[in-house]
C-alpha cells in the first residue's frame, strides 16, 4: 500500500480516476481568471494543505493560505510530516498552526486549491462558490486525488510530500503573471 496509503485510499484513487476518465473533473483543472489568493484545502491542515500552502509560497508572489474541514484552529503540522519533510526536502513546517473552514474568511478572488474531488464537494456544501482546483491536475504526471498519508506508512508519507511539492510547484508555474 506504499502506492495509495491504504486499500480504502487505492479505492477511492480509483473511482476519482474513473470520474476523471468521463470528464467529471474538466472543470478543475484550469484557472481561467488569475488568483488574488489560493486557498489550498484538505481535511485537517496538518499534513497535505499546510505543505501545498508553504511550498506554493516559495515558488509564486500569490498570497496563499490553508485550511481543514475537519480540524481545530491552532494546532501544528504532523510530526511525522515535520520530521520527512524536512529530512527529505529541506522544509521546516514547524511554525505551521491549523486553520478550520469555521474560522476561514472569505475573500473575492480565493481560488480553493483541493486534494480531492470530495473536498471539493464538502466546500460547496457549506455554501462556497469557488472557484475550485485539483491540486494533482497539474503538471505532465497527472492524478485527480492525493490521497491523506496521515495513518499510512512512512514510505507513502515521502511520496505523498514528493507528490504536493511536483504538483504545487507546477501550479505555481501555471499561474505566473
Amino acid at each position: 500500500m506504499d502506492k495509495f496509503g491504504s486499500k480504502k485510499g487505492l479505492l477511492r484513487y480509483c473511482l476519482d480516476e474513473l470520474y476523471c476518465r468521463v470528464g467529471a473533473f474538466r472543470d478543475y483543472t484550469r484557472c481561467d481568471t488569475p488568483p488574488d489568493r489560493l486557498v489550498f484545502v484538505c481535511q485537517g491542515n496538518i499534513c497535505r494543505s499546510a505543505l501545498a500552502e508553504w511550498v506554493f509560497k516559495g515558488h509564486s508572489d500569490i498570497e496563499a493560505i490553508s485550511l481543514g474541514l475537519n480540524t481545530n484552529t491552532g494546532k501544528g503540522a504532523n510530526p511525522r510530516l515535520l520530521k520527512i519533510a524536512y529530512e527529505t526536502k529541506n522544509i521546516d513546517l514547524s511554525s505551521h498552526k491549523t486553520t478550520s473552514v469555521e474560522d476561514y474568511v472569505p475573500r473575492t478572488g480565493d481560488v480553493f486549491v483541493c486534494m480531492e474531488a470530495s473536498h471539493i464537494r464538502e466546500i460547496k456544501s457549506l455554501g462556497y462558490n469557488g472557484p475550485f482546483l485539483l491540486l494533482g491536475s497539474f503538471g505532465k504526471k497527472k492524478t485527480f486525488r492525493i490521497n491523506d498519508p496521515y495513518s499510512a506508512n512512512d514510505t507513502f508519507m515521502t511520496k505523498t510530500i514528493d507528490d504536493i511539492v511536483y504538483h504545487t510547484v507546477e501550479l505555481a508555474k501555471s499561474l505566473k503573471r
